[in-house]
C-alpha cells in the first residue's frame, strides 16, 4: 500500500508538532506575496545547496553555518531565487553548489536522520 512506500502518509505519524508546523506554514502561505524583509533577515542562509527528490518531496541539501543539513520538504520557492519555505521555516538561498559539488552531494545517500533541518524536532521528519 501507499504507506509502505511513503510512511509519512500514515496518520499514525501525525504529531502535535507536525500539526503546529502545518498551521504556521498555512499562515505563512497567506502572506507569500509580500514576505517581510525582517523575517528573511533572521532566516538561516543556506549555501552550496542542491535539490534532491525524496519520497516525501523535494528537499535541499546544503550548508548552514558550516554544518551540512537536509531541509524538510519544500513547499514554496521565490521565483527570483532568494528564499524558500520548507515545512519547518524560511531559508535565504545563497550560492548553489557548483556542478561538480552538486553531482557529488546528490549522489550521497544522506538521510534525514544523518543530518537534520536546522533545529528540526526529531519526531517531525
Amino acid at each position: 500500500m501507499l504507506t509502505q512506500l511513503y510512511p509519512f502518509l500514515d496518520p499514525s505519524h501525525i504529531t502535535a508538532g507536525l500539526i503546529d508546523r502545518l498551521r504556521v506554514l498555512a499562515d505563512d502561505a497567506a502572506h507569500l506575496q509580500s514576505v517581510s524583509p525582517s523575517l528573511l533577515q533572521t532566516a538561516p542562509l543556506l549555501e552550496y545547496w542542491v535539490p534532491v527528490q525524496r519520497p516525501e518531496g523535494v528537499r535541499l541539501i546544503g550548508q548552514v553555518e558550516d554544518r551540512m543539513i537536509i531541509t524538510s520538504p519544500l513547499w514554496f520557492a521565490d521565483p527570483s531565487g532568494t528564499w524558500i519555505r520548507t515545512l519547518s521555516r524560511f531559508y535565504r538561498l545563497g550560492s548553489p553548489a557548483n556542478p561538480g559539488e552538486a553531482s557529488l552531494i546528490s549522489s550521497l545517500r544522506i538521510e534525514p536522520h544523518d543530518t537534520r533541518d536546522d533545529h528540526e524536532p526529531e519526531d517531525d521528519v
